[in-house]
């Protein structure tokens, strides 16, 4: 494995990944968010958890990019990298924000909007993923 390009594919999808999330369930979807108010922490309490909140994503792609870099053998690239993350977006979405949409009092509005945004956002971590990890040289 390339250890250096490991780093550099989970920092990148980091990046990608937090912009998406900040885009739809931070700007687009925010308004949804109202009806289940009671379910989330206020504004403030979040940006005090937001490194813990980072830190975890951070090594939730480290995991990822280390999947990819065993799945991808010695091609790597956009069309791998876009199939690697539509199979992690979908995994996501039903694993995560669909059985919170079963097990929480939550607007089923907002579940399948977080499930799709989910799903999206892995699909482009997983394309960025692809474009920035390359194997070692044999």
């Amino acid at each position: 494995m390339n250890y250096p390009r490991l780093g550099l594919a989970a920092i990148s999808a980091l990046i990608t990944f937090f912009a998406w999330g900040f885009l739809t369930e931070g700007w687009l979807l925010r308004k949804d968010f109202a009806v289940s108010a009671a379910l989330y922490r206020t504004s403030d309490l979040q940006i005090k958890f937001m490194p813990f909140g980072l830190a975890s994503v951070l090594v939730a792609l480290l995991a990822a990019v280390v999947i990819y870099a065993r799945w991808c053998g010695a091609t790597s690239g956009a069309a791998s990298g876009l199939q690697f993350g539509i199979l992690m977006g979908i995994f996501v979405a039903c694993i995560h924000p669909i059985s919170n949409l079963i097990t929480m009092n939550m607007d089923v509005k907002l579940g399948l909007e977080i499930a799709v945004s989910n799903a999206v956002g892995w699909v482009l971590a997983g394309l960025v993923i692809g474009l920035v990890y390359r194997p070692p040289m044999p």
